[in-house]
């Protein structure tokens, strides 16, 4: 059986089938022709990369017949064996049934490997998992220091403004008028902060694209919730100072120095 792009290199456009193909001196009769395949096989464990549409399938038992060389001691070794199975569900389970074949007729040298593409997608999914899991939680991290240096620094204007407070207290203002103004500020500050954020955010993302030759993707949805998520630290760390300044006494804060 030739591959597609086996087949378009040996004999072009014409009829393949009935004709024959000359491999190591040994000549083979070709019954048909693979079906091109969209993809081509990865560098996973020990198989390099090789194109599917430029194999040429032979049985194994014709192959050793015809092909080695039975007069020298030193014989064709096989790189490789692709198992098809009939369900995929218990891909994991055969794979332990090849291994253990193999364990036992190569006496468990450890010569070889059985890579299962559903252990890999596996694999693959796990390390995501914790990749994403380690990202939360620096973010999570970055968005706590964030927010205490907001209220920080709502405190420190709270301090500085302590007659200021107490003089629109005095003219009349209500508690949450108090509240209202610091909480404001302090959704002001995060969303300047969003800001520039998703400006230098998206600035790394070009540059690391264009350095390092990587695909990134910049999308609205993540945009808006980087936003949504900056306003809300604003608003959640921006209560307690906005609180704290409502109920100081009038009084004693016109007398403040």
């Amino acid at each position: 059986m030739l591959g597609a792009a086996a087949k378009d290199s040996l004999f072009g456009t014409a009829a393949v089938v009935g004709e024959y193909v000359k491999l190591n001196e040994q000549w083979f009769h070709v019954v048909g022709v693979v079906a091109p395949q969209l993809a081509a096989l990865g560098d996973t464990g020990n198989m390099q990369t090789e194109d599917l549409n430029n194999i040429i399938y032979a049985p194994l038992n014709s192959v050793r017949l015809r092909m080695e060389d039975s007069q020298s001691w030193r014989k064709d070794e096989i790189d490789a064996l692709y198992l098809r199975l009939v369900s995929t569900e218990t891909s994991v389970t055969d794979a332990e049934i090849v291994r253990s074949i193999l364990n036992s007729s190569h006496r468990n040298a450890g010569d070889f490997s059985v890579v299962v593409p559903a252990e890999l997608l596996a694999q693959q999914k796990r390390t995501e998992q914790l990749f994403n899991t380690v990202m939360v939680a620096i973010a999570s991290i970055s968005l706590l220091v964030g927010g205490i240096g907001i209220m920080n620094i709502m405190l420190a204007a709270i301090l500085e403004r302590t007659r200021e407070i107490g003089v629109r207290r005095a003219v009349g203002a209500r508690q949450r008028d108090i509240v209202r103004q610091f909480v404001v500020e302090a959704v002001m500050i995060s969303f300047a902060g969003g800001l520039v954020g998703i400006v230098l955010g998206f600035t790394m993302s070009e540059l690391i694209a264009w350095f390092a030759g990587w695909s990134t993707v910049v999308t609205v949805s993540s945009i808006l919730l980087a936003f949504v998520v900056s306003i809300t630290v604003g608003l959640v760390f921006g209560i307690y100072p906005a609180v704290k300044a409502a109920r100081l006494d009038p009084v004693e804060a016109i007398r403040y120095e």
